[in-house]
Order: structure tokens, then sequence, then C-alpha cells
């Protein structure tokens, strides 16, 4: 989903990440009326990528979060262009990160806000070759 979004980390800290990424209409949308505008799903999975990515920044070596549940709220169409995706996880418990994060056109005009659950699963190392 990366590849597909154009993604790339701007800057990560302590349960903090800003992503941003490349949001075309041939890839990522549609014509309208009023011009383009990028499908809501691609707004999503970035916001799923900078959410997934926050709680990370609280992960340990022997664990990585995935979404156990998501929801975005869309304030208004985005353009296509470069969208900023601002996340960070408020809360971990020793299984959960509750994380909160806004999604921006270059400008900094807000196009949705979404929240997600992340569920720290347990990576089993590969057994030891001989």
């Amino acid at each position: 989903m990366w590849h597909n979004l154009g993604g790339r980390v701007v800057s990560a800290g302590e349960g903090r990440v800003v992503l941003e990424a490349d949001l075309t209409e041939e890839a990522h949308g549609f014509p309208t009326r009023q011009g383009p505008i990028v499908h809501g799903g691609a707004l999503a999975a970035l916001a799923d990528c900078a959410l997934a990515s926050a709680a990370a920044t609280l992960a340990t070596l022997a664990e990585v979060p995935t979404t156990a549940s998501l929801s975005f709220d869309f304030y208004r169409p985005a353009r296509p262009g470069r969208l900023v995706a601002r996340a960070e996880a408020r809360h971990r418990t020793s299984r959960l990160a509750y994380c909160h994060a806004t999604v921006e056109q270059e400008d900094g005009t807000v196009v949705g806000e979404g929240r997600a659950v992340m569920y720290f699963v347990k990576v089993v190392p590969p057994p030891a070759q001989p």
C-alpha cells in the first residue's frame, strides 16, 4: 500500500509520525464537475499507514501493530497532490494502542480525521538454521 500511495515518512518520534504521499487523479481519484478529487479509500489507507506507524514507534522488537478497528471522517473533498498524515498513539496498554490522525492537503487544510485501535501481535522468531 505504501508504494501505491507513494508514501514516505517525514518525521517520527515516540508515539508520533508524519507521513506524506503524492496522490494522483489517475491512480487515486476521479473527475467531478468541481474538478478531480481523491477517492476516500486512498485517504483512509493513508491514515491507516500513519496510525500503524505511530503505534509501531511504541512496539518492542518482539511485536508488530495491526489494525483492529479503523474509522475515518471525511470533512471535505481532497484534491490530488501532496497530502500529509499526522498521527499519534495517545494511549498504549500491553496489547493495544489507541491512535488518532489528521489528513491534510499540502496547504494545511484538514480533509479528514481517523481513529484506530492497533493490536500488537507477538512476532515468532524463525527457527535457528543448523
